[in-house]
Order: C-alpha cells, then sequence, then structure tokens
C-alpha cells in the first residue's frame, strides 16, 4: 500500500492523483469483495448452528425425559416443566445390623423398600403437579450396606450423624437412656434432618412406606402465599382446605375444624399412633415417624436439638411430663407430640391415619383387656373420640399413603388367611408396584422404559407360585427366605 501512494516523478501531478485513484479503487474493492465473503460464511455457520441446537435441544431435554420418564408424550413433557415446585421425599438409614443382619442382607433389605417407595413416588407424580427429589440421610455407622445402593437408585445420599452429641444433654435420666429406646436410639433424630433441605416441603417416610396417590391437595395449602392468611380468595382457601383428610374431632365437625386453618400457616402435616397408648392418654398420644410433611426452616431444626439438649424428659412421664411415655416415646415420635401439642400447637394439623400413613390399626381398645383400672375404657375409640372411622375398613382408592407396620413387611412373605383384608391389598399394591418397576426397567433400549432413571435389575422376579393375586409371583412360601429378591 505504501508505493500506491507513492508519486510518479515522470509525470504531471494530475495523472499522478489519477494512477493513485484506481490503484486505491481496485484495492478498496477487492477489500470489500473478501469482507463480504467472510460475512456471508459466518452467518451460514451461525444459520447451521442454530438449527443444530434446537435439534439437540429437542433430544436432550423433551427426548431424554420421555425416556426417564416411562416414553412420555412431548406435551405431557411439556407440562412437566410447568410443575408448580419440587417436592423433598427423605428416608433414613441409621445401621446395617441392628437386627443383627450381615452387610450384605441389610443392603438387600434396604434395596427392597427403598427401590419400590421411589417407584411409588414416581407414579404417583406423574399425575401430580409437584417435580419430586428423593434424600437419604445416612448415618456413618450404615454407609457399608446403604450408599452405594441408594445410590444407583437416584437418591441424593447424604451422611449425617446424629445432630447432637448426647453427652451434652442437661439431664440425667434422658442422657443415659435415649440410646436405649427404641430400634435406633438417638440416631432417629437423623430424621430432623429434613428441616434443612433447600426444597420448599419436605416428607419424612420410612423405607416399609408406599405412596399410591399423589398428595397435591397438601401440598398447594403448605405453599399457599402469605397474602392469602386472613385475607384474599375465601372461596379458593376453603376448597382447598376441604379437600384436606384431617383428623376430626367429630364426625360432624367438618366446617369447624376448616374455619380455624383459614388464618393459620401449616407448617406440618402428621398423624398419631393411638396404638402406643392407655386409655385416658390419648392427647398425649405420639407423632408417628413413619410420615412427616413440613416445610424446611433451619430456625425450626436448631429448636429441635435444643429441645433435645434441655432435656425436659421426666421419667414415667414424657417429655415435659406428658408426652411420650410410650416405647420410642424419648425420641422422634414423642418429641414431636410434645412440640406440636405443648411448644407450638399452632403449627401443626393432624391427618386422618386412614387415609395418610395407613397402618390398618383397630380404632377401639380390645373387649377383653384384662386390667380393671381400664374396664370403662373397653370398646372405646382409642383417639378419645364417641365414633371412629376402622381404618381396616378403608377403601383402597381413598388411601394416599401406607405404612407395612401392623400388617407386615412386604418382602416377609406373609400368609394372610382373608384375601380380601385391607393388609392382603395393601402388600398387593406393593407388590403391584414392584411389578411395574421391573417392567420399567425390563429393556434397555427401548422407548417407554425408566431404565435412565432406574438401573435395570440383574435378575427379574415373577416365578414365585404362592398366592400369585397378591404376591404377584415374587414369593415361593410364607416366611422372608420365600421372598425373591429385587437385585439391582
Amino acid at each position: 500500500m505504501a508505493t500506491a501512494l507513492q508519486r510518479n516523478p515522470g509525470s504531471s501531478s494530475g495523472d499522478g492523483r489519477i494512477q493513485i485513484s484506481l490503484s486505491s479503487l481496485i484495492t478498496c474493492l477487492l477489500v470489500i469483495a473478501f469482507s463480504i465473503s467472510l460475512i456471508g460464511l459466518a452467518f451460514q455457520f451461525i444459520a447451521v448452528h442454530r438449527i443444530d441446537n434446537q435439534s439437540n435441544d429437542h433430544i436432550n431435554n423433551t427426548g431424554a425425559a420421555a425416556l426417564i420418564r416411562g416414553g412420555a408424550s412431548a406435551e405431557l413433557e411439556s407440562a412437566k416443566t410447568n410443575k408448580k415446585a419440587t417436592i423433598a421425599y427423605t428416608v433414613t438409614i441409621t445401621g446395617c445390623s441392628e437386627k443383627h443382619n450381615s452387610v450384605k442382607e441389610a443392603t438387600s433389605l434396604i434395596t427392597q423398600g427403598a427401590a419400590v417407595l421411589q417407584h411409588s413416588i414416581h407414579l404417583a407424580h406423574s399425575s401430580s403437579n409437584y417435580d419430586y427429589q428423593m434424600y437419604a440421610f445416612v448415618h456413618p455407622a450404615a454407609t457399608s450396606c446403604s450408599v452405594n445402593a441408594l445410590q444407583r437408585l437416584g437418591y441424593q445420599v447424604l451422611i449425617r450423624n446424629t445432630p447432637f452429641d448426647t453427652s451434652d444433654i442437661a439431664t440425667k435420666f434422658l442422657r443415659e437412656n435415649i440410646d436405649k429406646a427404641s430400634c435406633c436410639g438417638a440416631k432417629e433424630f437423623l430424621k430432623l434432618y429434613a428441616y434443612t433441605l433447600k426444597e420448599p416441603v419436605a416428607v419424612i417416610l420410612d423405607l416399609d412406606s408406599l405412596v399410591l396417590r399423589p398428595m397435591d391437595a397438601l401440598f398447594d395449602v403448605m405453599l399457599m402465599e402469605e397474602k392469602e392468611y386472613g385475607g384474599g380468595d375465601e372461596m379458593r382457601k376453603k376448597k382447598l382446605l376441604n379437600q384436606l383428610p384431617i383428623h376430626r374431632n367429630t364426625r360432624d365437625d367438618h366446617d369447624g375444624v376448616t374455619a380455624t386453618l383459614y388464618n393459620k400457616r401449616i407448617d406440618t402435616f402428621y398423624t398419631k399412633d393411638y396404638n402406643m397408648i392407655n386409655p385416658g392418654g390419648e392427647k398425649y398420644a405420639g407423632v408417628q415417624g413413619g410420615f412427616l410433611m413440613l416445610r424446611p426452616d433451619e430456625d425450626t431444626f436448631a429448636e429441635y436439638i435444643d429441645l433435645v439438649l434441655q432435656g425436659n424428659y421426666i421419667e414415667g412421664r414424657g417429655w415435659g411430663g406428658k408426652y411420650g411415655y410410650f416405647f420410642g416415646g424419648a425420641q422422634v415420635q414423642g418429641l414431636c407430640s410434645y412440640y406440636f401439642g405443648e411448644i407450638h400447637p399452632d403449627k401443626g394439623v393432624e391427618l386422618n391415619r386412614c387415609r395418610i400413613n395407613q397402618m390398618a390399626d383397630a380404632p377401639r381398645f380390645d373387649m377383653n383387656m384384662k386390667e380393671e383400672r381400664y374396664r370403662d375404657a373397653r370398646g372405646k375409640c382409642r383417639d378419645g373420640r364417641e365414633e371412629c372411622e376402622d381404618c381396616r375398613e378403608t377403601e383402597l382408592k381413598d388411601i394416599l399413603s401406607v405404612h407395612f407396620t401392623l400388617c407386615g413387611k412386604p418382602w416377609q412373605c406373609v400368609g394372610f388367611k382373608d384375601p380380601d383384608s385391607l393388609c392382603s391389598k395393601l402388600h398387593s399394591e406393593w407388590f403391584r408396584i414392584r411389578r411395574s418397576l421391573e417392567e420399567s426397567t425390563r429393556d434397555d433400549n427401548t422407548d417407554g422404559n425408566e431404565s435412565q432413571l432406574l438401573p435395570r435389575p440383574k435378575k427379574l422376579g415373577g416365578a414365585g407360585s404362592y398366592r400369585p393375586e397378591i404376591y404377584h409371583g415374587y414369593c415361593t412360601g410364607v416366611g422372608e427366605r420365600s421372598y425373591i429378591p429385587l437385585t439391582i
């Protein structure tokens, strides 16, 4: 370019200017043409890249979601992206050998409960407005028999120690006895770590539980905006509250209970275990530890720990001298009863145990109780009401969640005499959902499977011939040794 700007000494000044103009013009035209070519190539690259990205987005989001959720249509998956919030479900593993199981045996038992429970929640949330996330709080003593299995099942595993040092408990009796009661001692308080999660709602369950239907009505009420309390859309609130399976003090106490909730911020839903108390103690019955639906909050977690460390558990009487004088009462069941009965009665709502955390328990005290002092309680409702629902007669379609306590564990292949009993039906549901799990993971590369959510079982069950109408081919007879385990 420097030579092009030099003047030609053998020409007049006019000729020199013309040469410079022509040379510069030709050079500029070449530069412009070259630039236009580059710009064209760039736009072509961007257009192609954008198309590819759109295609990949479709595959990575909609396609993968369809595979994970069992081949759901794009429309259903699009609706899923509009779900309101994610609900946390938590289980707790405190050890491997409380019942003298080997690590291998403990791992198998944990796998049975964890896999079927998770799949039941997955099925329930397929028709829910909410998404879900599985968590497992695992004590360091239980890592060898649980972590690998739970992680393979998709649980987010959080290793946690007991949330306090028992030596710091202020009172001697609780300090010396908190580890002696119930199955798990102080380690049962790992359940309280649910209060530390980031999700807006957390549900504490035991591994021997099952979710049969969406619990959206409960989630909706817990997540009602603050402005809706004490004002706002009265009809909407009433409609939501009327859907709740609330424990009523009397058969006709529907409007009264609902009305008290209009201006109440509900932080916890729970059920009570009236099987653990003697007549007259219904007001102080324990909160059933196999189900708690709560609003996570670090301050509430700290308050619970402070209550434990204060040690206000009186020998022979319980927390605050009233709550928790029963098996396991020194742990979560008694502490929560004390918390919602005495400390914060405004924060929790008791649910109908025939609908939520269903255990098929008898509603009345035995007519043949031998203690003379309980003579007047014979045949009376355990929860203190004049009339009470018999949970053993509840229709299966009305049950939202199950807890296998009184009915026995499904993997024990209980020999039910009555195939029409509720326990038989609940066990059949567990095995039906197990079969659904195996069928959804049967083919690794087939549309309509759940293989990206759960690993494929190493060995498919279904060869057992004992009572197939209940056990769906997974029991060869009666007893735990007759159970055909799910191996993942």
